[in-house]
């Protein structure tokens, strides 16, 4: 993006031309169109940025505002300490998110010109922050509602007289076809997610079984659900959110939602409880989506009467909810069934580089880690 570069202080001295910027934003853009249907490229289209501005620190983030937390994010050249410090702590005293969250989506707005950081000077945030991070420009992508989303190029003050108009331009070049992109990208997500959903509960017919979101929203049920939320004796639905009869359950059923949010594995993931009988129920957290766009994980629920005679179900019953082959299914039978992943590739018949390949496609799909984890997954719902 330089016609003309040397070194001032340390730092990149950078002139820019229209022609440069034109160059640059057209690159940023199609790795924007690439990431439609390439989570990763929004990995090259922040490098693409960071290389268009160096020496600048770029951040592209979606914050929860209910939440007060950061769902998503890709940065570069932040150093690694602060970035997680922001993430913990200093996300929910940002000065700057309100004029973000004020503006509509496709907005740029420039720090010292519509918020200076000197104006929060006696702030916690402001003696956290690096010098070279208290100035900048941001295109707004998502304000209003539950989130708030933006690209970020920072810089320090005393580079603002400089880079505050070119960055700038370059942003408001790239925010039309930016937002076209997100959108394109967003409605995806949506149609995976009731692909998810659908997929996690088609084959279960024996057991009630709805999807749900962190707040118990139900997405999708079976029949078997829809039936029992009408007769309200097992489960129900209040305000469009799943409940049992028995509230330690709904509250444990909140908690372990709450602990799955956040990568964290719950003592337990199965309670029983009376209900017309004696019932079961388990809960997993299904494969993610992009993170930027998805609202949010999705949970199935699956409520089993213990009282009844029990089925037939094996586990194709859940394959369909992970997407598992039916080579990845004969693996975790076979592991279910106790053995090693060496004697399952000799009972398989297959190599055991091939076997430990198909468990890591399974542990991808399943959202586990490690053998243990999935056996107790699979156990538990079968």
């Amino acid at each position: 993006m330089a016609n003309d570069t040397g070194v001032v202080g340390g730092l990149q001295k950078i002139a820019f031309d229209l022609r440069s910027i034109v160059d640059r934003s057209a690159r940023i853009t199609e790795a924007a169109d690439r990431a439609v249907f390439e989570a990763g490229a929004w990995d090259d289209f922040v490098e693409l940025l960071g290389d268009a501005v160096p020496d600048t620190c770029i951040v592209f983030q979606r914050f929860n505002l209910r939440r007060n937390r950061v769902d998503y994010d890709r940065v570069l050249n932040m150093d690694p300490d602060d970035e997680s410090s922001y993430r913990q702590h200093y996300c929910s005293l940002n000065p700057w998110v309100e004029p973000m969250r004020s503006v509509p989506p496709g907005t740029v707005l420039v720090s010292e010109r519509d918020c200076p950081s000197g104006s929060f000077s006696h702030t916690e945030f402001y003696d956290w922050l690096h010098p070279e991070m208290r100035a900048g420009a941001a295109i707004i992508l998502e304000a209003g509602g539950e989130n708030l989303a933006a690209i970020g190029v920072h810089y320090g003050v005393g580079r603002a007289g400089a880079l505050d108009e070119p960055v700038s331009k370059l942003l408001r070049r790239i925010s039309g076809p930016l937002l076209r992109s997100m959108e394109a990208a967003r409605l995806l997500e949506r149609t995976m997610d009731r692909e998810r959903s659908a997929a996690a509960i088609v084959s279960l017919t024996r057991d009630i079984a709805c999807v749900v979101d962190e707040q118990l929203k139900v997405t999708d049920a079976n029949a078997r659900a829809e039936s029992e939320f009408q007769l309200r004796k097992v489960v129900s639905l209040r305000a469009g959110r799943f409940s049992v009869p028995a509230p330690d359950i709904n509250g444990w059923l909140g908690d372990t939602l709450a602990l799955l949010a956040a990568g964290r594995e719950p003592a337990a993931t199965t309670k029983v409880f009376l209900a017309d009988g004696v019932h079961q129920i388990g809960v997993v957290r299904l494969p993610a989506g992009s993170a930027l766009f998805s609202s949010g994980p999705l949970f199935l629920i699956i409520v089993r009467n213990l009282s009844a005679p029990a089925g037939a179900g094996t586990i194709s019953d859940l394959a369909a909810a992970f997407g598992l082959t039916p080579a990845e299914i004969r693996l975790c039978e076979t592991l279910l069934q106790g053995h090693s992943l060496k004697d399952a590739a000799d009972m398989l018949g297959v190599a055991s580089e091939t076997a430990r390949h198909r468990l890591k496609t399974i542990f991808q799909k399943t959202d586990t880690h490690k053998q243990s984890e999935l056996i107790a997954l699979l156990g538990r719902l079968l």
